[in-house]
Parts: structure tokens; sequence; C-alpha cells
């Protein structure tokens, strides 16, 4: 009973704040990748779950208005054919050939024709519905025509269709990229009939591509009637990306400004492969992250693999003299799919294998568990990771959601005992975000993540909320538990005629989390209301600094700028 009304009284709130006023947004979106919790302080569950690449220092913002980048082709004339004019004469049957699509509506023109007398004039008018009917459904370059030298005598009148297809693609200005890769994913949606609306679809996919900055595609007619050549120009984005970042988003246990540098490739070996690097670290933290994904598919399937290694320290004063140090790494495998892909809407689903291992010292070389269910310190899952997601997207709104199932498995030497906490667990992770345009330079983004389980976690596992990601205001993990439901509303308003340049942010964020075992945290849920400021002075810097007053569990804090409510970022990515 108790759980359920957690939950009311957060929702509650949450939603109450929504329908209120449209002021303020969800914390930050996740860190950038590698700058993760060390294990003596719980990392957050974001964390452990592949995620989309957007751009590091803005929210997704809803796609300007697409236009078709195909030319309309002109149906090419069909020849005539010598039939008697001013004639009337019986048909018993129109045999129409040739077709693959339209069948019923094809079937529907030609009836009131058949068993009954008609002329050459309404065959006529026969064929050029026929054609019109393909090509206001999109069939460009397809059409029907009356083959000449029939026998009228026999009652039966043919017509044959010529369906319009590609005979050839033609791709320049490719540098480093592939041209299987883009010819896979034309063809893809070009397949016979040719279809104007398909192929535009296609071409506008190519042009969200990150990899690729601009398409520009001319059709022209081929070789025979109906055939057609496509002709592709590409603009290539830069594929390297590097940057340096300083924050106080860490943790202050081991020292809450970090700083970071990291490189990127969108296009490594020229198949639109993706790998990135990066190095993280504070007074008592170094992390190291690297990334490699592939397209295998048309569809933009990827398989991927990222390692990252991380080695802490306590450096705050009361436990200094403990010498307590952890080192921690992770290993993951994933496949991803798009089941369904357009511009305006993506459904994926995810497999991921991950291998995660941590391991905590005092006196720094004697392994201690600091919470129950490690081993000697030591703490390992191995976790198989089965995700959904869900993107919707127009001029003015992105709806984004997803599901995660997290079932650690007895594989590879995970942690079991009898404790009741171990590397035995189910969880389920739910995430939701709205992108919402209130005006033409406004937007509002909300956000809300869960973590549901029926087990005690261990601390690899566990969700932790507080600090700029979760809830500003609040210290860096100020609750880490096996439980926990986040949420928040923030606005960007713009102090300058470029959107970009300089934003103002009022925001509420509120957070709850629980435990299936143990002590919860005092107070569980947290709440605050703030500013933030985010300044782009030049082309590639981002300066970013949110204020939060918080509501509640403010009797201990310290004397940090992340303990008193203040974060701030620095970032600078040259290219």
């Amino acid at each position: 009973m108790g759980f359920y009304l957690r939950l009311q009284q957060l929702f509650f709130i949450l939603f109450s704040c929504l329908s209120i006023t449209p002021i303020a947004v969800f914390a930050q979106s996740t860190p950038p990748s590698g700058i993760t919790i060390p294990s003596d302080v719980p990392g957050k569950v974001e964390e452990t779950i592949s995620q989309p690449s957007p751009s590091p220092s803005n929210p997704p913002t809803p796609p300007a208005q697409t236009v078709p980048i195909l030319p309309s082709r002109q149906q090419e004339n069909r020849p005539n054919t010598t039939f008697p004019s001013g004639e009337s004469f019986f048909v018993k049957e129109i045999q129409i050939t040739g077709y693959s699509v339209l069948k019923d509506e094809i079937i529907k023109l030609k009836q009131p024709l058949e068993n009954t007398n008609i002329t050459f004039e309404q065959l006529l008018q026969l064929r050029s519905q026929i054609t019109k009917l393909y090509v206001d459904n999109g069939y460009i370059s397809s059409g029907a025509f009356i083959p000449n030298n029939q026998d009228i005598a026999s009652g039966v009148v043919q017509i044959q269709v010529v369906e319009g297809e590609l005979e050839g693609i033609s791709i320049l200005g490719l540098e480093r990229l592939q041209t299987a890769y883009v010819r896979s994913r034309i063809a893809r949606l070009a397949g016979k009939p040719l279809n104007q609306k398909r192929l535009e679809e296609a071409l506008q996919l190519l042009q969200l591509d990150p990899v690729i900055e601009r398409v520009n595609a001319e059709l022209t007619a081929g070789s025979s009637p109906g055939s057609n050549i496509l002709q592709v120009t590409i603009t290539e984005s830069p594929p390297f990306h590097a940057g340096v970042n300083f924050a106080n988003n860490q943790s202050p246990s081991v020292g809450s400004e970090q700083g970071s540098v990291f490189i990127a490739h969108d296009n490594f070996l020229g198949f639109g492969d993706k790998f990135n690097a990066e190095y993280a670290g504070s007074e008592g933290l170094d992390i190291y992250n690297i990334n490699y994904s592939i397209p295998f598919n048309a569809l933009d399937g990827t398989i991927g693999v990222r390692y990252s290694n991380s080695a802490s320290r306590i450096i705050e004063s009361e436990f200094r003299d403990l010498d307590i140090r952890s080192e921690a790494e992770t290993l993951s495998f994933n496949i991803r799919q798009p089941l369904t892909h357009t511009p305006n809407n993506e459904f994926a689903i995810s497999l991921a294998f991950d291998l995660r291992r941590s391991q905590t010292y005092i006196l720094n070389d004697i392994p201690f568990s600091f919470t129950e269910g490690p081993e000697d310190g030591k703490s390992r899952v191995t976790v198989i990771r089965f995700s959904q997601d869900w993107l919707q997207r127009n001029a003015n709104s992105v709806l984004a959601a997803r599901s995660q199932f997290s079932f650690g498995i007895d594989v590879f030497d995970p942690t079991i005992n009898n404790s009741g906490t171990d590397g035995r667990f189910f969880s389920w992770v739910g995430q939701f975000q709205w992108v919402q345009r209130l005006s033409p330079r406004i937007l509002m983004l909300a956000k809300v993540n869960t973590q549901l389980t029926p087990d005690s976690l261990l601390s690899l596992e566990k969700i932790s909320i507080g600090g700029v990601d979760t809830v500003r205001g609040y210290s860096q993990n100020q609750i880490v538990a096996d439980n926990g439901v986040v949420g928040g509303v923030e606005v960007r308003i713009p102090l300058a005629s470029n959107v970009e340049t300089l934003q103002l942010i009022p925001f509420f964020d509120i957070g709850t989390a629980w435990n299936n075992r143990g002590i919860n945290a005092d107070p569980q849920t947290i709440a605050s209301l703030g500013l933030g400021l985010n300044w782009q002075p030049l082309n590639g810097l981002v300066l970013r600094a949110d204020y939060g007053i918080p509501f509640m569990g403010t009797s201990d804090r310290g004397t940090l700028l992340q303990d008193n409510g203040f974060n701030f970022s620095v970032r600078y990515q040259p290219f």
C-alpha cells in the first residue's frame, strides 16, 4: 500500500505542475557517455542502456517542415493506336496486364465498359484514367497504353500497364562514405513500381543521417519506357569531432569538479560506423570509455560494443584516512534494429549483453564490502537487456519513449549468495521525453524516468537521484535505491535574436526512491524549483549554469557549490 501511495503522491505533484504551467522540465539529459559514477557511488541507470546520439549541448528539437527534395517527373506520352474512331463496338472483356498495385481500383474503372458497346474514345479515356490513378498515388513514370493491331471482333480488348522503375542510381560527391551505404538506403524504398513519395522518404532519411550534410536528387528518363535514372549528389558532414568539458556534475565524495576530453568519428571506416572515446577525471576519479557501432543493413540496424573502466578514491575529509577506493569496468555488446523507420517515426528493438564488475577496498588494498551483497568488496553482474524505443516528431513536437527489461543471469561468474542481494534480479526501466514548441522561439521539455524491481539490487544496478541530471538543487547521487521515479519540466526562453545564443531556463524537478530491503533514505522524495542559463558566445562553446532551490532535506548541506544548489558546465567543441 505504501508503494502505491508514494507513486500517487509523486505523480500528483508532477502532473499538477505540468497542468498549471508549462514552465520547466526535467533534469538535463544524461552526461556524455563515459562520465559514469564509480562503483562506490552507485551508477545511474541511464548509463547502463544505449542511448541515441543527440547534440551534446542541446535537447532534441522538432525538425523543420520537410519539403520534397525530388523533382516531379512528367508522365511521358504513350503511343496512339489504330483503332477506328467514331464507331462503337461490343466489348465482352477488357484485359489489363502489367500491373502489380491498385488492383481493386483498376477493376472498378474497367467494369462499366465490359459487356456493352463502347467507342474508341471511351477506351482512350479508360487508359487515361488508369494512368492518372497511378500518378495520383505517387507512381510517377507509370502509365497505360493500348497495344496496336488488336482483333476487336473477339470482344476482348487489351490495355497494357508499364510500371515505372529505377534503371540505375548514380551517386556523386562521396569522399569517405561507401557508395553501397547510400545505394542500399535508396533501393530499400525505390522498388518497382517506382513511387515518388517513398523515394522522397528515402532521400529525406538520408538528409537526416548525421553522416550526410546535404542531399540533392534528380530523376531523368532511362533507356526504355517507364525506366528512370536517379542521380544523387551527396555532401558529407564533417565526420570528426573533439572537445573538452569542465563541470561540477560529479559526486562530492570523489570530487565534484570534473574535466573531460572526448573524440568521435561518425564514419570511422566509411560504412557509417561510429567510434568515440572519452577520458574524464576529478580529484578522486579517472574514467575511460570507448564505444564502437556499425550498421549492418539498410534499415539502420547496428551492432556495437562499449567498454568503460574507472578508478576512484573517496576524498571527503572524514573518510580520507581510511583510503577507500574502488575499481570498476563494464563490457557491453548490443544489437539494435528499427522495425519502422520514417522521417517522422521510428520504432526499434535492441538486445544487449552486459558484463559489469567492481571491487572496493579499504586502507588502500584490503578488499572490503560497504553494502550488503558484494563478497569481499567484489560485485559482478551479467545482464541481458531487452529494450524498445519509440520516436515521433513533427514540426512542433517530439515524443520519445523507451522501455527496458533487464535480467541478471547466472553466467560468467556473477555474485551469487544467500543474502537476498546478488546478481540474480529483474528490473524495468521506463523513460519518456516530450519536447513541445510553445511559440516559434520557446521550447518546453518534459521528462520522466522510472526504475522498478521486485528485488534487492547490487549497487551497480541501483538508480540514483539528485544532481544536475535528475533533481537539480541537490548533490549528485543524493538518494540511491532499488526503485525510483524522477521527472521534471523546463522551458527554454531565448534572450537574444539567435535562439541558441542565450537562453533562460526555469525548471521544476522532483524524484522519489525506495528500497525493497533495508533502510530508505530520509527524505525519500526530493524536489526543487530553479533557474538556469545557457550561453553560446562562440560557435562550439557552451556555458551552462543552474541554480535549484530544494524543497526538503536541506538540513545537512555541505560547503561546495553543488551542495548549495549551484551547477555549472563549460563545454568547447571546436569541430
